[in-house]
């Protein structure tokens, strides 16, 4: 069972889009979301890279009940952290939960 959503918010006024500036939007995501989904990254998935404006996050963990799930975040930077998310677990409703709670 997977249940994805693409979250894009509203652009980020800043002008520059140079690799330091990217690098730091998108490392920010990848910390904002692993302490909200309070998961573990997996393969290494949290340390991003500068030279690229885009970013697999993998994140594992256990929700209530000992439910095991997995989350898989594509980060974009291009103004904007856009992010398409996407879940799996035994629990359909779960999966929906936490693509739904961002």
């Amino acid at each position: 069972n997977q249940k994805e959503a693409i979250v894009k918010p509203k652009p980020n006024p800043m002008p520059s889009k140079s690799k330091a500036v990217v690098s730091t939007q998108s490392t920010g995501a990848v910390e904002q979301l692993t302490n909200f989904f309070g998961m573990q990254p997996c393969e290494r998935s949290d340390r991003v890279s500068q030279e690229k404006s885009a970013h697999t996050l993998l994140l594992a963990g256990q929700y209530k009940d000992g439910v095991e799930c997995l989350i898989k975040s594509r980060i974009v930077y291009d103004g904007a952290v856009n992010m398409q998310i996407s879940a799996r677990s035994a629990d359909p409703l779960l999966n929906e939960l936490l693509v739904t709670s961002i």
